[in-house]
């Protein structure tokens, strides 16, 4: 039974026969520290569960790196701008730590979906908590300052420091680096 099936059992159950079929379509992937799996301008085939290590979804802004998103153990990693619609896509992603992954093709999981409705369920309850997040980040640039974003990026990954550069940090919470090394001076 692989790390992805016990993942997906623990958010609803599957039978046997489900198991079977996602096993057949899952692989996992051993990634190095520093190895983009997708670059900006390709097409985003695949859901990444993340076993073991870090990474990141990042794009570049006037010639920047900008972090958009961080993922860890137990997370899904993707670039759902060109998942769900077969276009090219503007993000990147990046491992930055030696990481186990579970690579998921989508189309692959498309006729599962039809044949069993559990795992149909699944991929609802995945795409509904994922868009819960995605709401959760839009709201701490609508309505929360630097510093609000700084305490709750450290409540969800308390390790992030220890996992990401500062750079990475900085503009994930739409702060320079010296501004990000002021909030946390202030926050000890």
């Amino acid at each position: 039974m692989s790390y992805l099936i016990d993942f997906m059992n623990s958010i609803h159950p599957m039978s046997e026969v489900c198991k079977n079929e996602i096993e057949k379509i899952t692989t996992q992937k051993v990634v190095q520290k520093g190895e983009t799996i997708l670059r900006n301008g390709e097409i985003c085939t695949h859901f990444y569960l993340i076993e073991s290590g870090f990474g990141r979804v990042f794009y570049y802004k006037d010639g920047k790196d900008v972090t958009a998103w961080f993922a860890k153990e137990n997370m899904l990693i993707s670039a759902i701008d060109s998942l769900f619609t077969g276009l090219t896509t503007d993000y990147n992603i990046e491992f930055l730590e030696d990481s186990i992954i579970w690579t998921l093709h989508y189309a692959s999981l498309e006729p599962v979906f039809r044949l069993y409705p559990e795992v149909e369920r699944i991929g609802r309850l995945l795409v509904t908590h994922n868009y819960l997040l995605l709401d959760e980040r839009m709201k701490l640039f609508a309505f929360c300052n630097a510093e609000e974003r700084y305490e709750r990026l450290i409540k969800q990954m308390p390790d992030v420091f220890k996992r990401a550069k500062l750079g990475y940090i900085a503009s994930y919470l739409g702060v320079s680096q010296e501004h990000l090394s002021r909030i946390r001076a202030k926050a000890k």
